[in-house]
């Protein structure tokens, strides 16, 4: 890996949830710290609201966050360093910009995302933020599927 930093895109799916999983141990065996991010307009307004002078912590985005909460324990769990970041975008296209500008901004190794695995004509009419993050990204991507789906 080049970076000392492993992004990790969740969005609490199943094949997320793996995703997460998946790059701790990648971090852990690396000695890499995590950064998980999550694209939440809504969880990322109200905590701009609440506090616009200040970054919030990682406590009380985990608070606000279900979803990085669940990937902040299972770093706890494993041991790993982790930071989270709530993105204020929705869309596929802005969704995967995000993703790839922010590994390029912590100088990240490595990204993992996971893939809800659509089938191509879905996918090619809701489009695909893993497919997109791909064909960005100046650093390795791992997409992980779901075994049985999402």
């Amino acid at each position: 890996m080049t970076g000392d930093t492993v992004l990790i895109a969740t969005d609490g799916s199943a094949s997320a949830r793996l995703a997460v999983e998946v790059g701790l141990r990648l971090a852990r065996e690396d000695g890499a710290d995590v950064v998980f991010i999550h694209a939440s307009p809504e969880i990322s307004t109200e905590l701009f609201d609440e506090n616009a002078q200040t970054p919030d912590t990682p406590e009380r985005i985990a608070e606000s966050d279900p979803v990085l909460a669940e990937a902040l324990q299972k770093a706890g769990d494993l041991g790993v360093e982790a930071r989270l970041e709530v993105l204020a975008e929705h869309g596929t296209r802005s969704i995967a910009d995000l993703i790839v500008g922010a590994a390029a901004g912590l100088d990240a190794g490595m990204i993992v995302l996971g893939s809800r695995g659509r089938g191509p004509v879905t996918e090619a009419v809701l489009g695909s933020v893993s497919r997109a993050v791909v064909a960005n990204a100046a650093v390795p991507v791992v997409v992980v599927h779901s075994p049985a789906g999402d």
